[in-house]
């Protein structure tokens, strides 16, 4: 009997086993207790983050980020911490006299946006949930990202970090189309040692 379909599904199963051990050897226990937070994950990439906030659906918090001294743009997220499928928020932005920047919205765990600053002023990132429940989130800001050498660092949190988990997720999708392949291959030469019994 040919093999080399259950073979290559084994490759497969051992690239996808894999890449879950390294992704938990690099979270550790708590990235996988549903409540993985960002700001700790990646510790001290930001200027500023928020302490959690809970927010009732239908209300609104602001949060004010200053925006002088030079600052070109900001990176600024949110995370739902105990994020939830069919939760939604909206965040808008403005500064002090009313212009409004723009507004977003989300219904995913965690999302990144980058706003080109043109002149110095305080910015309020007024956030509002959409969503049917009470929800946990935390702000996450920084400014000039690509002039921030905490972005660059060989040794920062962000490449020993998420750099590693893309990887780890190329490697999960490459495992989950081998496993595939093999299958394929399995059952291909299955129908042709069942068509080679009758000839």
């Amino acid at each position: 009997m040919n093999k080399r379909g259950i073979i290559v599904s084994v490759v497969g199963l051992l690239m996808i086993i894999g890449s879950f051990a390294i992704a938990a050897s690099l979270l550790g226990s708590d990235g996988f207790d549903g409540e993985m937070s960002i700001p700790s994950l990646l510790e001290g990439m930001f200027d500023q983050v928020t302490d959690n906030t809970q927010l009732q659906p239908g209300e609104s918090m602001s949060f004010e980020f200053d925006a002088s001294q030079d600052t070109k743009n900001i990176l600024w997220g949110m995370q739902i911490t105990d994020y939830q499928s069919g939760d939604k928020v909206q965040v808008s932005i403005t500064n002090i006299y009313g212009d409004k920047f723009g507004t977003f919205q989300s219904d995913q765990p965690a999302f990144f946006e980058t706003l080109k600053i043109t002149q110095s002023e305080s910015l309020n990132f007024n956030v509002e949930n959409k969503g049917s429940r009470t929800i946990t989130f935390v702000m996450m800001f920084t400014k000039n990202p690509g002039e921030n050498e905490r972005f660059s660092d060989p040794d920062s949190p962000l490449n020993k970090t998420l750099v590693p988990l893309a990887a780890i997720g190329i490697l999960l999708i490459l495992g989950i189309i081998v496993v595939c392949a093999g299958v394929i291959i399995t059952v291909f030469d299955y129908k042709k040692r069942q068509n080679s019994e009758y000839v």
